[in-house]
Formats: structure tokens, C-alpha cells, sequence
């Protein structure tokens, strides 16, 4: 017997309200989800940058410095005669500091070591927000990537390099991940160098070890496609770094600044600072690289000397 016109239309109702009713609570789960999500990372940013701050207070000191505008100008003068001994980094001679307004940063790296022992760098760039310590995890390429300095899982991860580089920066090439992160932190300022203005001024990136302080000069930045530098071309080999090299210094078009006035060879060690372009253009990284252009080997300050294990140790960190 067919159901009533009436009860046919009430369980039409019935089913409107409770499609309406599992929409409403699909709709207030998923704004739920999305504002725990935002308030996470909220505070996930306000950590970060807390710790880092922290971090830079406690272990690091800062003397600012005015950018060099002409860096074949400020070139590294001759050391007096007799030279005691060449200046040496990793079995090849470079130039020493002299000359060189390198910022007085006093990495504290047995304070750092003592938080986590994967801390091997400070990296420092003027005018930008890119002042942190630099590590590495043995066998996890990707630890640090959601991870702070203490090992927590955080958005803005820390600045690191996977293990298929050495940590003694003798590489060939050396790359260093960071965040384009929405608050300024990790490497988003990286992006300052795709103004020519700032490129130009901004010659020198600077590196600090236990046992050495290096300044490297930038000579590309640049968008690329998110392909594994490392894993993805011959670096060890002359003639296909040299092939690279050559691919880089050749590049033009809108964006990409070139420092056409170097010369820059397979025989440099090249850093390369990596981060995401955008959210929007996932396939693709923002790369800064810079060549080695002076080194200097840390002097043990009369504390340290003292007190074993105080700032300006050394220490062997290659793998």
C-alpha cells in the first residue's frame, strides 16, 4: 500500500535537515581544524623566533657593518714579509681578513654543541634576518627540515645542509636549506637579492666554524627549478662543475642577478643558499651562491684559553 502523500513529504523533510545538519557539523569540524591549524602555527612562529632570539642574545655577538660597495677595492691586503706560513683552508691558500670589515661575531660553539651537538656554523648575511646556526643530522637528509635546534617539530624547521656534504666546507659545492617562512625569519629575506640595488650592495655572506671564519662573495641569484643540486649533477668532477658553473654565470632574464665581473671556476668552493621561490610556485627554489673568498682561522680568546670548551674552541666536525 502506497505511503501517504503527507509521510512522503515529512521524510523528504526529515532528510533535507539531516543532509543540512552533517553539512553544519562538516563546516564547523573542518573551521575547527583550520583555527587549531592557525593558532599552531602561530605559536609555532612566535617559538621559533623566541628561541631564536634567545639563541643570539645568549651565544652570539653582533657588530654591525656597512656594506663594502666595491669588493675589488677592499681586496685583502698582502700580509707583511716574511709570511710566517701560507694562510691555508682546507689544503688550498686563500686570503686572509686583512682588509675586510667582517661582522664580530663570537659564535659560542660549545654552548651551541651542548644544546645539539649537530650545530657545526653560524651564518650571517647584513640587512637581512639571516643570522643562525647551521646544521646537520648523520644519515636523515631531512631531520632538520620540521625541526628546531632542539629537535621539536617546528614550521619553521632550521637551517641545514643533508649529509651528502662534508661539514668541514670543502666541498665543491655546499648547500644550505631554509624556510621562506610569512613572518621574515629563516631564509625569506633571502629574496632581498633579487633587488640589483641590494645584490650590488651586499656582496659578502659570512660563515663562522669553531676554527674559521669565512667570507664568501655572491656572485648569482636567482630562480631555479626544484631539482637536487647534490644528487642531480657531478659536482666532484671538474669538467661537469665547471659545465654548471658556466650555466649559471650565463643566465639572464627578469630576476636573475649576475655578478658578470668575477671570474668563477670549478677550482672555487661554492656555497648556495636555497630556499622556496613561493607557495604558488612549488617547483621551483630562490638560490643565492656565493664562492670562497677569504678565510681566516680564529684566535682563542684569553677566556677560552682559561676555561676548556669556552667561545673560540675547536674542533674536528667532518664527517
Amino acid at each position: 500500500m502506497p505511503e501517504p502523500e503527507t509521510e512522503q513529504n515529512d521524510k523528504k523533510a526529515r532528510k533535507k535537515i539531516n543532509i543540512r545538519l552533517i553539512l553544519h557539523i562538516v563546516c564547523i569540524v573542518g573551521f575547527v581544524c583550520c583555527a587549531v591549524w592557525l593558532i599552531w602555527y602561530l605559536v609555532s612562529l612566535y617559538l621559533n623566533r623566541s628561541q631564536t632570539d634567545e639563541l643570539q642574545e645568549k651565544y652570539v655577538s653582533v657588530t654591525p657593518v656597512t656594506p663594502i660597495q666595491d669588493p675589488d677595492s677592499q681586496a685583502p691586503t698582502a700580509a707583511p714579509e716574511p709570511t710566517p706560513e701560507p694562510n691555508l683552508f682546507g689544503g688550498r691558500e686563500y686570503p686572509d681578513l686583512t682588509g675586510l670589515d667582517v661582522p664580530a661575531l663570537n659564535p659560542d660553539f660549545a654552548g651551541l654543541q651542548e644544546i645539539n651537538p649537530d650545530v657545526y656554523a653560524w651564518l650571517y648575511i647584513p640587512d637581512t634576518s639571516i643570522n643562525y646556526p647551521v646544521v646537520q643530522r648523520a644519515g636523515d637528509a631531512d631531520y632538520y627540515l620540521r625541526r628546531d635546534i632542539n629537535g621539536n617539530d617546528s614550521t619553521a624547521g632550521t637551517l641545514f645542509t643533508q649529509y651528502y656534504n662534508h661539514t668541514d666546507w670543502t666541498d665543491n659545492l655546499t648547500v644550505i636549506y631554509g624556510h621562506n617562512m610569512h613572518d621574515g625569519s629563516m631564509f625569506a629575506t633571502l629574496h632581498n637579492f633579487e633587488d640589483s640595488v641590494f645584490f650590488e650592495e651586499h656582496p659578502y655572506i659570512y660563515l663562522y666554524t669553531p676554527e674559521y671564519t669565512l667570507v664568501y662573495q655572491v656572485f648569482a641569484a636567482y630562480s631555479f627549478p626544484d631539482t637536487h643540486l647534490l644528487l642531480n649533477y657531478t659536482m666532484n668532477d671538474h669538467d661537469s662543475f665547471a659545465f654548471y658553473l658556466d650555466q649559471v654565470m650565463s643566465q639572464d632574464g627578469l630576476g636573475i642577478n649576475i655578478n658578470r665581473d668575477m671570474e668563477v671556476t670549478a677550482d672555487d668552493r661554492v656555497l648556495t643558499l636555497s630556499t622556496c621561490v613561493s607557495r604558488s610556485m612549488g617547483e621551483y627554489r630562490y638560490l643565492v651562491q656565493a664562492k670562497l673568498y677569504a678565510a681566516g682561522k680564529n684566535t682563542p680568546t684569553t677566556e677560552s684559553t682559561e676555561n676548556e670548551g669556552s667561545t673560540g674552541t675547536t674542533g674536528d666536525n667532518s664527517n
